[in-house]
């Protein structure tokens, strides 16, 4: 099966993919920083660990969509 949902163009902009990777790098940084920054009291949640984890790999993911080469419409 071959179906593929109708997305408008901008949808599939590398600079919306860059925008939206960058965010996840701003974010997951956040979670992180306050586990092992400064103000780090060693009583963080378990939810900044996976927080921080999950959008490190969701900037991983529409980073590596960013540099992908765009089809040309058919």
């Amino acid at each position: 099966m071959n179906f593929h949902l109708p997305l408008p163009l901008w949808t599939r902009d590398r600079r919306l993919f860059l925008l939206v990777g960058v965010a996840h790098v701003y974010l997951g940084g956040g979670h992180i920083i306050g586990l092992f920054g400064p103000h780090a009291t060693g009583m963080e949640l378990w939810t900044d660990i996976w927080k921080g984890i999950g959008a490190w790999l969701g900037a991983y993911y529409f980073l590596a969509l960013a540099g992908r080469p765009i089809e040309p419409p058919k």
